[in-house]
């Protein structure tokens, strides 16, 4: 019996070179080795760009950490070498001509908008719950990675405000974006992100404004875009506030003052409430962003304003005053209360009862430390620390225009530095 047929007629074996090039040069071959080759070519460039986004991370990481002094100092830019430039107007925020006329031009936003005459301020303490406001919205700025600060308030400072009168939250921005959005740069984001949103539903405290977070980027007027689209809305809003306020996460408020600053003033008027005590010169009429307030109509107005990104950058606080200079004196007058030296960094002031914020508490540690100050002040001085015990605005305001005398000694060494030009430094 003869064997079946074969389908395929035996190979022989490629015995030379000539014979083994031919083989490798088939087009069926030829494309399944340009596949493989192909496919290993990718999985090595992404293994090279991943270490190499490893190796980006950790170098950027340890140039900031040897570069970049974290830690607090009471030493001031003059002694940097940059006062004499600040002074000057000069610094890193006005070397562009565009931003330095910004603080001089119109904006026609607000010129245009609903003027704080108009918008009015219905906002009563008592009575039906629907309709009750709060006295003031405190909204003191944060950054993403300050949690252990946010926890260090919230035990020490924010027990003494009372909920009924102050709404207070930490205000703050977005982190910053990675430069690769496929990296672990964005992964570790998305993972802060997570825990800034479980920090938010765990305090009810926190607002996240939809911008990076940059207080040179136009964050004090997110800010208050947010506060007035939130309690925006015709006739009485629920917990829609008097008075909105602006406060550093260095600046402990003393409570009963702040209520006492506020609780007899008339929301209807155009109320600009802070300190230009030590303020540079530079920049006009201004109050320091140490903590400063306005009334519910400016920052209605000031809010819904869509202004140019030029009309929100740099400098705040003297964006703010900026701002305010756009109002027609003859119906829109504002009514400014400057504290004076009763707010201030905590070691140049004269601290008593008449004292409203100590500011430059960047230590931890500072802070309850001045805290614990404060209390045993008023203690001294048999005075309950509570919202119905706060001093009259007027006596503070009389004490606040006396220069206290470690201010005058650092007036005087800013001006031996060269950071006092033709009367920059206000003392």
């Amino acid at each position: 019996m003869s064997s079946p047929a074969q389908a395929y007629p035996p190979q022989r074996p490629l015995t030379t070179f000539s014979q083994r090039l031919r083989y490798l040069l088939r087009p069926s071959v030829r494309l399944k080795t340009t596949l493989y080759s192909l496919t290993l070519a990718i999985a090595l460039l992404v293994l090279v760009a991943l270490n190499a986004a490893r190796a980006s991370s950790s170098s950027s990481t340890t140039s900031v950490d040897s570069t970049l002094n974290t830690s607090p100092t009471q030493i001031s830019p003059a002694d940097s070498g940059e006062g004499h430039d600040v002074a000057q107007g000069k610094d890193a925020h006005l070397l562009e001509e565009e931003i330095q006329r910004s603080f001089e031009e119109p904006d026609f936003a607000l010129l245009s908008g609903k003027q704080p005459h108009e918008i009015g301020c219905d906002v009563p303490l008592h009575g039906d719950e629907s309709q009750r406001g709060v006295l003031v919205f405190l909204g003191i700025f944060s950054a993403a990675d300050k949690r252990s600060r946010r926890d260090l308030y919230r035990r020490v400072i924010l027990p003494d405000f009372p909920p009924h009168l102050v709404t207070v939250k930490f205000i703050l921005g977005l982190p910053p974006y990675p430069e690769k959005p496929i990296s672990a740069d964005a992964i570790s984001r998305s993972q802060f992100l997570r825990q800034i949103h479980a920090e938010m539903d765990e305090f009810g405290d926190m607002v996240l404004l939809p911008m990076i977070d940059n207080i040179d980027l136009g964050k004090t007027h997110e800010y208050f875009k947010w506060v007035a689209n939130e309690y925006a809305g015709p006739g009485r809003v629920k917990g829609r506030p008097r008075f909105v306020m602006k406060a550093d996460d260095d600046t402990i408020l003393v409570m009963p003052n702040v209520i006492s600053a506020f609780k007899d003033l008339d929301c209807s008027t155009n109320v600009y409430w802070g300190t230009s005590a030590g303020r540079s010169g530079y920049f006009g009429d201004y109050f320091r962003g140490l903590a400063y307030a306005m009334s519910w109509p400016l920052v209605s107005w000031i809010g819904s304003a869509d202004m140019p990104l030029a009309h929100t950058i740099k400098i705040e606080d003297a964006r703010t005053g900026q701002w305010l200079r756009h109002l027609d004196p003859i119906t829109d007058p504002i009514h400014r209360i400057d504290m004076g030296w009763t707010m201030g960094d905590w070691n140049q002031l004269d601290v008593g009862v008449e004292t409203v914020a100590l500011h430059w508490c960047k230590l931890d540690e500072w802070v309850q430390d001045q805290h614990d100050r404060l209390l045993q002040i008023w203690a001294d001085a048999d005075r309950p620390y509570s919202h119905e015990h706060g001093v009259a605005p007027r006596l503070s305001i009389q004490k606040g225009r006396m220069t206290p005398e470690e201010a005058e000694k650092e007036h005087q060494r800013q001006k031996d530095l060269g950071w006092d030009v033709q009367g920059n430094v206000h003392p």
